[in-house]
């Protein structure tokens, strides 16, 4: 993130008892979907996993799970209810830029994180994610574009706004089991409203 600007999700990670900041806590619809369709034992990432809500849903279903996020507060409170639902996660504070992609997935998620950093290194971080993908295995990425303006109260922390389909570009060599061009208005627990435009892709490895 290149903004000293403080998002509003860090002190949305910090309320006890709350693991509501984005979704209402609840998996992704991609995560939701598509993961109890993997066989298995099987290995899942969770790129910029914020809080934890689809770490922890992945865990919950069985997955061997890593998450990781640049959010001290993100991770503290994935701890505390990965602790307190006894399910293991190696969830650690990681900058994505820097996280060494040593193992292969079945399953690696980067949703909502990806316009947050700048374009050339996001487009390597797709790489390595697909490089560290598991013949057979699945990424689905969640980004925003910039067919809709950055919110005011986020100007500067969205450095790498995506264009309309350029998301699609880097998975032609898969198999698209599924992606959406959309847009949105929400508003986030004791926070901003904020109306977005995003693209989704649900993508397997040949």
């Amino acid at each position: 993130m290149e903004s000293s600007k403080k998002p509003f999700w860090e002190e949305s990670y910090k309320r006890k008892g709350k693991l509501d900041t984005f979704g209402g806590g609840k998996p992704s619809k991609d995560v939701a979907t598509f993961a109890p369709k993997i066989k298995l034992p099987a290995k899942a990432l969770d790129l910029g996993c914020g809080e934890g809500r689809n770490a922890l849903y992945l865990a919950g279903f069985g997955f061997e799970t890593s998450a990781l996020d640049i959010s001290v507060s993100g991770i503290q409170k994935l701890n505390t209810v990965a602790g307190e639902l006894r399910l293991n996660i190696n969830a650690v504070v990681c900058d994505m830029r820097q996280y060494t992609f040593n193992k292969t997935f079945d399953l690696i998620v980067c949703e909502g994180c990806l316009h947050l950093i700048k374009h050339e290194e996001w487009s390597k971080i797709i790489l390595k994610m697909k490089n560290s993908t598991a013949s057979g295995g699945y990424n689905l990425v969640g980004v925003f574009t910039d067919e809709a303006p950055e919110p005011e109260d986020q100007r500067g922390l969205m450095v790498g706004l995506f264009k309309e389909g350029e998301l699609f570009s880097y998975y032609q060599d898969w198999q698209v089991i599924d992606s959406r061009t959309y847009a949105f208005e929400h508003t986030h627990p004791n926070g901003p409203t904020h109306k977005h435009a995003g693209n989704n892709i649900v993508a397997r490895k040949p």
